[in-house]
């Protein structure tokens, strides 16, 4: 089964260029281990209006997961449960049980204003606690697609994707894949000639000439993704390309290095 998802990183700091949204490349690569296929990453301001309907658009494509990361701390600019009551037309709600540990795990009150904020979830949703923070994690189901709010900072949402979306992934998608890079002594328009050739003849496999980072001392990158139903499946499609790859470089006179 393909399995896609849409990923939105929430704030003003991404939209102004002020920070890298570092969430959305890892969220990314960690679904397409799991052998989801990410449609779309978006940045949204923290504005509840720009959100709704960014993922008003994003409901219309009826992707299986969309996730957010951002807009859950204790700050007047934090919208997204907000945002997300808005578009769920449910009301807003303080988890008690998690207000609780997370109150008695950091010896603060429990009402603490920031953790009061920062402990809302939706009624009707799914609430889980962060491992290793406040904000929990919030999912809730509209139509067919399951909305996960991800806390903001990385460790955090790294922590909560670990625990509560990664086995979600894969078991909808019961596939996988592993990627490599490799160095090639040729010019885009020639490498583009064989990798295009190969992804025709291949099923489960993708190339992209990273054009971007091509030195003239080493080559031109090339990433390889090779998809299959498990790990060693892919481990077998990805010799495959790559010995396809080899032997195509070969006939015109280039030269191929295996990075990772």
């Amino acid at each position: 089964m393909k399995v896609y998802i849409e990923i939105f990183a929430i704030g003003n700091e991404l939209c102004y260029g002020r920070v890298y949204d570092t969430n959305s490349f890892w969220i990314a690569d960690q679904a397409t281990q799991l052998g989801a296929r990410v449609q779309r990453i978006t940045c949204v301001p923290d504005m509840v209006e720009d959100i709704c309907m960014a993922l008003e658009d994003a409901l219309s494509r009826k992707p299986h997961i969309i996730i957010l990361t951002g807009g859950l701390g204790p700050t007047s600019d934090d919208l997204t449960i907000e945002a997300l009551s808005r578009l769920m037309g449910v009301e807003i709600e303080t988890h008690e049980e998690i207000l609780r540990a997370v109150a008695e795990r950091e010896d603060v009150p429990e009402d603490y204003p920031p953790l009061v904020k920062m402990t809302r979830s939706l009624k009707e949703a799914t609430c889980f606690p962060n491992p290793v923070g406040w904000a929990p994690v919030t999912l809730i189901d509209k139509g067919e697609t399951t909305i996960v709010a991800l806390p903001g900072p990385p460790e955090e949402m790294r922590a909560c994707f670990q625990e509560y979306l990664a086995k979600r992934i894969s078991e909808k998608t019961h596939y996988r894949s592993v990627s490599k890079q490799i160095l090639v002594r040729m010019y885009e328009s020639q490498i583009s000639l064989i990798t295009d050739r190969i992804m025709k003849s291949m099923s489960g496999i993708y190339l992209k000439p990273l054009v971007g980072e091509y030195l003239e001392e080493k080559g031109l990158p090339v990433d390889i993704v090779a998809f299959a139903e498990d790990e060693k499946g892919c481990r077998v499609r990805m010799k495959e390309a790559i010995d396809m790859l080899r032997k195509l470089v070969a006939q015109k006179s280039g030269d191929l290095k295996l990075l990772s």
